[in-house]
């Protein structure tokens, strides 16, 4: 399959139907060019015209961004706030803070590598993520072709490239990485590069959360490929040492870790933990730090659905939807309600995914919601749950192939698109959008 689609069409074929690889392609790419000037120019206009929100000190105690000047503050407006200077930190100086160790360390380090040529954290953050995100879409445009067809292909990549939430692609964050490698390992196990694949899988499970299930796809494809072994003999080859790499990846980190005199888990505890169980911390504007619980998807998921209910309650009622300062854009209700609708959207694209793609897209997709949905926040049980399915490429596969079968992908990209502008503000306000 992969050979039919590198090679040109028939001459057989309709004049338009050859022609059409030629005018797309650059069409494809202003496209997604078109999305990120968009959200670097809404975070530099919100830089420009409407300012920081009140107490965005807060989250920035060593004022980084005041270094970079009035223009500079204005050209990364889009790309340098919240979790960006957790990660530049640890590319300077390690897990300092300890509550650091939250935060993978594969970013960090590539920063900190390719730093030391560039003169510049920023510089090499933004290079990483921007590099990432073209190989990310060129290698997810070809696996939707070869799946389910060209348009499929054409719509998985602008829905990606306008997402509400892709100003964290544009930004020193894990997501566009991340999104590189967990395409780059599904795309080099289609087509038999196994050991490269559990490799990149590895680096993926040290550079965000949601690696650590890149493991059960891979596994799912050794399976299959090597059929139920006859003897005792070769249950042991190249392959199976292969998938060992990315539990091997994480346990390495435990053992760093420990050895830094952190927790076996701090990876786990370490970034937003203020205590235990459902206990909070509070903001000085009133928000609050999450901390999670694990009890369970099927908790996660009733919790979600009552406090969605609660806030749409509320929403009709009259309640407040907009929250001034720093912090969260949304009153907790609302919040609540809107992620309702984000769990909505992702399990029917999960589903979709089941009917639509290969059993190893939908086992990948399922354990990543299955994760993301394993802990339950207090007040906001699906905090952050819509950036957490940003990376997750089967379910925007899927969702593409059902919109353009139903002709709904043009209105569906002006609604995110305007939402991408209207998050990209916040953010570059310093309000918490994610």
């Amino acid at each position: 399959m992969s050979a039919i689609l590198e090679s040109p069409a028939p001459a057989a074929g309709p004049p338009e139907r050859r022609a059409l690889p030629a005018r797309r392609v650059p069409w494809l790419l202003v496209a997604v060019l078109a999305s990120r000037l968009l959200v670097l120019g809404s975070g530099a206009a919100a830089a420009l015209l409407t300012g920081r929100v009140a107490g965005w000190q807060f989250a920035d105690p060593t004022r980084l961004t005041q270094s970079f000047g009035r223009l500079g503050n204005v050209l990364l407006a889009a790309s340098v706030r919240w979790d960006s200077l957790h990660y530049l930190s640890i590319a300077q100086q390690g897990y300092r803070p300890a509550a650091d160790t939250g935060f993978f360390p594969f970013y960090p380090l590539l920063i900190r590598a390719l730093s030391t040529v560039l003169g510049s954290g920023v510089a090499a953050g933004l290079l990483i993520s921007y590099t990432s995100l073209a190989i990310a879409l060129t290698l997810l445009h070809r696996l939707t072709r070869e799946e389910l067809g060209r348009r499929a292909a054409d719509a998985t990549v602008l829905l990606l490239a306008f997402a509400p939430l892709s100003v964290f692609f544009s930004a020193i964050y894990t997501e566009s990485l991340f999104l590189a490698l967990s395409v780059g390992t599904i795309y080099l196990a289609r087509r038999g590069h196994f050991a490269p694949a559990c490799l990149t899988a590895a680096c993926g499970t040290l550079t965000h959360a949601e690696g650590m299930v890149l493991f059960a796809p891979l596994a799912h494809l050794y399976w299959v490929r090597r059929g139920r072994p006859r003897s005792l003999r070769p249950l042991i080859d190249r392959q199976l040492a292969a998938l060992c790499l990315p539990p091997l990846a994480l346990a390495g980190l435990s053992l760093y870790m420990r050895v830094q005199g952190f927790g076996w888990l701090a990876w786990i505890t370490g970034s937003h933990a203020t205590g235990h169980g459902h206990s909070i911390a509070p903001l000085s504007s009133g928000q609050t730090i999450f901390v999670r619980s694990f009890y369970g998807p099927l908790v996660t998921v009733w919790d979600a659905f009552t406090a969605g209910v609660t806030g749409l309650s509320q929403t009709l009622h009259g309640y407040p939807t907009v929250l001034p300062g720093v912090g969260d854009v949304f009153t907790i209700g609302f919040q609540n309600l809107v992620y309702l609708v984000v769990l909505v959207i992702t399990l029917a694209a999960l589903y979709e995914t089941w009917r639509r793609l290969p059993a190893v897209y939908a086992i990948y997709a399922t354990f990543v919601v299955l994760l993301f949905t394993a802990s339950v926040v207090a007040v906001i049980p699906l905090r952050a749950f819509d950036r957490y399915m940003l990376p997750a490429f089967p379910l925007w596969m899927s969702a593409a192939g059902w919109l353009t079968q139903r002709r709904l992908l043009t209105g569906v990209l002006v609604l995110s698109a305007l939402l991408s502008v209207f998050y990209t503000v916040e953010f570059s306000r310093w309000a918490m959008i994610a």
